[in-house]
């Protein structure tokens, strides 16, 4: 990595030996990409599951005559977050796992303010705060109500999302507010893997709206407002690569980490007019940042780097079962799932 040697700046923070035990054995337990693929393998959906008989996903399938394959996932996911807050000392840290979620149903309650529709089924409630708080605080324009860190992108993406109509254009408001305060906590904190790992989820996020909108055809003009500030990757440098053919984008990220993102998915948009490439590469890049804590003997940093591995793969198992109900082949499966290896 570039930016990071982690074993020049892995914890040994001893209050987190216990934590660190049960994370370590609970990593064991990880889908490794064989399996995935075994399951996107799968003739049915009823098979899929049955590959999943011996998992952690096992205990929730009780309900799956009520809930369904996808309410199973949703429970194993706020087991998992659950965990996470029992094992942190650290809470103020942990928290950007939930918080992700209350920045996520912020963008909705936005939307459901100005467009006047019911968008219920949008909302997680796993997130730190009930999605009912936002919703009433936004229905009444009482944003004081709302917890610290969401007053104020809320302000801002309703003014904004009111006079355009653009709900993007709240969306960007928020993510910002979000990478921010991630930023701030993990400086707090004092971790330098935390600080490099928000800032590298900065980057893959801008990566993505700068792949997005060369192949949309926007305006240079309007790229800034599309990205997200603090990334170790300035935004000029994506701003003045952005209308350069991709072999001269490519040669600009030369010595980037990211360069394997930005030639594979690059080539992938440019030739196919597909995005599973570029997605399924930025899942890889974070997903080897994240097992960068191997080199950790303790510390608050397992406890985040596993509960956002485990997300991920919940996020495949989603696409993978979604596919088996509809009937789609193993090798268009194949091609998105990440090297979780």
């Amino acid at each position: 990595m570039k930016y990071l040697q982690a074993h020049r700046v892995s914890s040994h923070d001893k209050r987190y030996a216990y934590a660190s035990g049960r994370i370590r054995a609970l990593e064991m337990r990880l889908l490794g990409r064989q399996r995935l693929e075994r399951i996107a393998e799968a003739r049915d959906l009823g098979e899929a599951l049955r590959l999943l008989s011996d998992t952690d996903y096992a205990v929730h399938f009780d309900e799956i005559e009520d809930i369904g394959y996808l309410g199973c996932l949703d429970n194993e996911l706020r087991r998992v977050l659950d965990l996470i807050d029992d094992l942190s000392l650290d809470p103020d840290v942990t928290d950007i796992l939930r918080l992700k979620y209350d920045f996520h149903n912020l963008k909705v309650a936005v939307r459901e303010k100005v467009s006047g529709r019911d968008l219920k089924h949008l909302y997680f409630d796993y997130a730190r705060y009930s999605p009912d708080v936002l919703k009433a605080a936004m229905i009444a324009e009482t944003l004081d109500d709302l917890p610290d860190c969401l007053i104020d992108p809320a302000s801002v993406a309703l003014e904004m999302v009111s006079k355009s109509l653009d709900p993007s254009q709240g969306d960007i408001v928020i993510d910002r507010s979000m990478f921010a305060v991630f930023l701030e906590r993990a400086r707090n904190y004092g971790s330098i893997y935390l600080e490099a790992l928000v800032r590298t989820w900065i980057d893959l996020a801008n990566i993505r709206s700068f792949m997005r909108g060369r192949y949309l055809g926007i305006e240079a003009r309007s790229l800034p407002d599309l990205l997200i500030p603090d990334g170790f990757v300035r935004i000029s440098d994506l701003c003045e690569t952005f209308l350069l053919p991709l072999d001269e984008v490519r040669q600009g990220f030369q010595f980037s980490p990211y360069r394997g993102i930005i030639e594979i998915g690059g080539e992938a948009i440019e030739r196919d007019g597909v995005f599973v490439d570029l997605e399924r590469e930025i899942d890889n890049y974070l997903i080897s940042f994240l097992r960068l804590t191997h080199y950790f003997t303790f510390g608050v940093e397992l406890i985040i780097a596993y509960g956002l591995l485990k997300e991920n793969e919940i996020k495949m198992l989603r696409l993978i079962l979604a596919a088996k109900e509809r009937g789609i082949e193993a090798e268009t499966l194949k091609g998105r799932i990440a090297n979780v290896e």
